[in-house]
């Protein structure tokens, strides 16, 4: 009898927490999708939100005085909630493009750890002055790590700016760096298009080294996030199986 007793309270105690762990993990959800909707300006949102994780809190409270004084688990169930989520990035401006350029991977080379590259990059707006920049070099591999972050000047109500991200792509050239007597000289290039950005505020993915139409070995990988997609919201719709404690 005793061995059970034991059994069960080791059961419901395992019960407390898992409940607090899902709570808690619902109340951070909660709290930052607030903070979103509050940095969008959108109050609506930030209200829902804030009911929300009102309720958790309350959830949370029961369970963690049953877990503190040895009661029971209370009653409780599972509900599926959809949420509709504006993605964005807020700690950009409407007017900021970041560009990161992440790695390069397996450059074609005849001495893969005794080269040194570095990327320099191009993006076409504004039209008399496009805005070019360059990393850093790194040495003695074909698989250098570059984690380098740009924040690229536009204007999105202009329509220059809209006519680029609808046509044009920026463009990367991954460099070999030469000696003393040796100019660098070019391994290959990417133009990313830009106009998938018009729906949605980041792209992230590595790309072909080209000269031409012809794959020169290797890829780049890069990553470019927005405030908000150029033309219209990107919304995504979450499921989320919420745990409710029956009061």
């Amino acid at each position: 009898m005793a061995d059970e007793c034991t059994e069960t309270a080791d059961s419901d105690s395992d019960l407390l927490s898992r409940l607090e762990t899902q709570l808690t993990k619902q109340m951070k959800m909660c709290l930052s999708t607030r903070d979103h909707h509050k940095a969008l300006g959108d109050v609506a949102g930030m209200n829902r939100f804030e009911r929300l994780a009102l309720n958790v809190t309350k959830d949370l409270d029961v369970v963690r005085v049953a877990k503190r004084t040895g009661r029971a688990p209370p009653k409780f169930h599972y509900e599926t909630k959809e949420f509709s989520i504006v993605k964005s990035f807020t700690e950009l401006t409407d007017n900021e493009l970041e560009l990161l350029i992440v790695r390069g991977i397996n450059y074609r080379s005849n001495n893969p750890k005794d080269i040194d590259t570095y990327v320099k990059f191009e993006f076409p707006f504004p039209q008399d002055a496009p805005h070019s920049s360059w990393t850093s070099t790194v040495k003695d591999t074909n698989n250098p790590e570059y984690n380098q972050t740009f924040i690229v000047p536009i204007q999105r109500s202009s329509r220059q700016c809209q006519r680029v991200f609808k046509r044009h792509g920026i463009k990367f050239e991954v460099y070999s760096k030469g000696g003393l007597f040796r100019s660098d000289s070019l391994l290959g290039s990417v133009n990313l298009k830009l106009q998938p950005l018009e729906t949605v505020c980041e792209l992230h993915d590595s790309f072909e080294l080209m000269d031409g139409r012809r794959k020169t070995g290797g890829k780049l990988e890069v990553r470019l996030r927005l405030r908000s997609p150029i033309v219209t919201q990107q919304v995504e719709q979450i499921q989320e199986k919420w745990l409710i404690v029956d009061q």
